[in-house]
């Protein structure tokens, strides 16, 4: 009995290790590969963080998207050096959903990752 207690709390321990920390287990992530000034949104590359995080949540919201939480915005996305609107900055916006969402998300063009 002694062995199937510590391998059921070493199964837990393994499923815990293997989710991302920041997205909790009723939902999903998504990206969104930020452009010069071509997104849905009323914001643009040179708005501040915070900007940008209440612009796209504001959108989600309204899209009826609801749920959806800025979680990150990083410089790790695709940068492509141009002068049209839908040029991308480098700059990825990552938000979290409930998965019933997804479908929304999608639709929205975000790429879940």
């Amino acid at each position: 009995m002694k062995y199937y207690l510590n391998f059921a709390l070493l199964f837990l321990l393994f499923l815990q290790s293997c989710h991302d920390e920041n997205t909790p287990l009723n939902q999903l992530q998504f990206y969104w590969d930020q452009t010069s000034c071509g997104d849905p949104w009323d914001a643009n590359n040179k708005d501040t963080d915070s900007e940008i995080k209440r612009a796209v949540e504001g959108y989600l919201k309204q899209e009826g998207v609801l749920g959806a939480k800025v979680i990150s915005i990083t410089n790790d996305g695709r940068l492509i050096v141009c002068l049209a609107c839908s040029c991308t900055t480098g700059n990825r916006i990552y938000v979290t959903v409930p998965l019933e969402q997804k479908n929304k998300m999608l639709k929205l063009g975000f790429q879940e990752g």
